[in-house]
């Protein structure tokens, strides 16, 4: 009995149908057909079909090889065959465990595309977040104020010859020579360069961090350059100041006499 009918009989005898079969061995129902009827011309080369008659076989429960030597037997016995080659034998369909395989290249490919995509996102992001120092600003030379009036306590008014009489509060005299507390205060969770030059002098330079504040006195003259001038608070006695922006710096230039 040829290969075919035996696996036929055995699939009628176990109560099993072709779509059975091919639910189970993923071999299409045309070729199950083929197989059992003998119609070999119909079939591809022979190694697809020793793979067929041994997922067939598997199926029924019975053993493969005396198949697989009837059916040599049968190729060499003169059964008609097209497109016949002796190739190593293998399973045409792949296990269902291999299905979803992935080969360890491939895998190791992956990672490491995956940590050189996330290495460029992290330069990206320091690179976005760092706190850049402004440009270098030229020296300038603070100048100050130099006048020898003197304010006298508790005078509310004098008379000067010639001029009538002249409010202290109105006179730009009556201030000069007066220090005042300067303050520089950063804002929370913010940061700014600053550079702070008192009476001549340069007090401060660097990047000030948030919640951090600086005083000094100033007799004289005092300049505060800003980096980010909307981190920064600066007061004169307490009172707020605004800073004016030269090149994209805040810039603040006070003395003691009246502005």
């Amino acid at each position: 009995m040829p290969v075919g009918e035996k696996l036929a009989a055995e699939r009628r005898k176990q109560g099993k149908s072709i779509s059975e079969v091919v639910a189970a061995t993923n071999i299409m129902g045309r070729l199950i057909d083929a197989l059992e009827h003998g119609r070999y011309d119909e079939l591809p080369d022979a190694a697809y079909v020793r793979g067929y008659i041994q997922s067939y076989a598997k199926l029924l429960g019975i053993p493969a090889a005396p198949l697989l030597t009837e059916f040599q037997e049968d190729l060499g016995a003169g059964k008609p065959r097209t497109r016949l080659e002796e190739v190593p034998e293998r399973t045409v369909v792949p296990r269902r465990d291999q299905l979803h395989h992935v080969p360890a290249k491939t895998l190791a490919a992956v990672i490491v595309a995956l940590l050189i995509v996330g290495l460029a996102l992290w330069l990206v992001g320091s690179v976005l977040n760092r706190d850049d120092a402004p440009p270098p600003i030229p020296p300038e030379t603070a100048t100050a104020t130099i006048d020898t009036t003197e304010t006298v306590p508790g005078v509310t008014s004098e008379t000067v010859p010639g001029t009538g009489t002249v409010d202290p509060a109105n006179d730009p005299s009556s201030s000069v020579g007066a220090s005042f507390v300067l303050k520089v205060s950063v804002a929370d969770g913010a940061a700014s360069w600053l550079r702070v030059t008192v009476d001549g002098l340069k007090a401060y330079e660097g990047t000030l961090a948030g919640g951090t504040t600086k005083e000094w006195t100033v007799t004289e003259s005092t300049e505060v350059r800003i980096g980010k001038p909307g981190n920064v608070t600066v007061t004169r006695d307490g009172e707020t100041l605004q800073a004016k922006s030269v090149d994209g710096i805040g810039v603040i230039t006070l003395s003691t006499s009246v502005e």
